[in-house]
């Protein structure tokens, strides 16, 4: 009884909070649950291969930046002689994909059994940086062209 009291009381609460006739109409305050600020802007992204993982971390600072970037990446081929490593893309307003220049590396020589982790520098367009995501390669081809997951697109909510 003292439940079914207690959720009646809470009932009314809320249609008074709703319809205004109570001391104070329901309005969204900065910290809310819909205060994007108050949740934090950390960003991360994970990419899972059969060869390899990564999971990258980092904070949005703005509209167009992030705080330095942490990447873990993890050979889980130890000593199939493909090194593996991973990088960062970012997508811009116009949807162009920027390719980060930064590379953290799991080699053979070092698997073993744990992954590393790499921070980057911060990135910045200057502009509208809209999404972030890791990537995760073996370096499998002389060049350019290895076989690459790309882990999933993390939003800006700065953006």
């Amino acid at each position: 009884m003292l439940t079914t009291k207690r959720n009646l009381v809470g009932l009314g609460a809320s249609v008074l909070l709703l319809t205004g006739s109570g001391f104070g109409a329901a309005v969204a305050q900065p910290g809310g649950a819909g205060d994007v600020s108050a949740r934090g802007v950390h960003g991360d992204s994970k990419a899972n291969a059969s060869y390899a993982y990564a999971h990258a971390t980092w904070k949005w600072t703005g509209p167009g930046s992030t705080g330095k970037v942490k990447v873990y990446v993890n050979d889980q081929r130890c000593r199939d002689d493909y090194d593996s490593f991973a990088f960062m893309q970012f997508k811009g307003a116009d949807g162009a994909v920027i390719t980060g220049e930064s590379r953290a590396w799991n080699e053979n020589s070092d698997c073993v059994g744990r992954g590393k982790t790499t921070t980057f520098p911060r990135f910045s367009d200057g502009f509208n940086v809209k999404k972030a995501r890791v990537v995760v390669c073996k370096n499998d081809v002389w060049g350019s062209g290895d076989t690459c997951k790309k882990g999933g697109w993390h939003s800006n909510p700065k953006a």
